[in-house]
């Protein structure tokens, strides 16, 4: 926290809850017009645990899940559903190269109870809260990590 440069704080809050923020403020209109729905929210499991040294990066997220719930409450009467994905770190091209760059990164995967997850994984999870068969499933944060978070 201390060492963090302020401009670096106001770019993530700008990226991560600022973007969801405008997304949602545009966007639930237009899903209220169309008599509900579903909004899905990108958060990270680091809302959900601590993770020293990303001090910014997980007060955005951390502020996304707390929008997520408040929204859940606020927008059920117009039969909307407002959930959130909490990924951990994915197996992206991105995360690859990292890996194979860095032995520490590589360690992160090593605390995943079944391995990184892959892009696929996110999706699959959107696909469901998109779906009739997540019809009454609201106001949560979907943790898509491996188990990261319960260790």
């Amino acid at each position: 926290m201390t060492d963090a440069p302020e401009e670096e704080f106001w770019r993530v809050i700008k990226l991560d809850l600022y973007g969801t923020f405008l997304c949602s403020k545009y966007g639930i209109p237009e899903i209220i017009k169309a008599g509900g729905g579903s909004v899905i929210n990108m958060s990270s499991n680091v809302a959900l645990m601590a993770l020293p040294g990303r001090d910014c990066y997980t007060a955005a997220k951390g502020a996304v899940a707390s929008m997520t719930r408040s929204m859940a409450a606020e927008y059920a009467e117009h039969n909307i559903r407002v959930n959130a994905i909490a990924p951990s770190v994915t197996l992206s091209d991105r995360v690859k190269k990292l890996m194979a760059a860095s032995p520490e990164v590589e360690k992160i995967g090593q605390s995943h109870l079944l391995g990184l997850g892959l892009p696929i994984h996110i999706a699959e999870m959107a696909v469901y809260l998109a779906a009739d068969e997540s019809a009454i499933t609201t106001g949560k944060i979907f943790s898509v990590d491996s188990g990261v978070t319960i260790v």
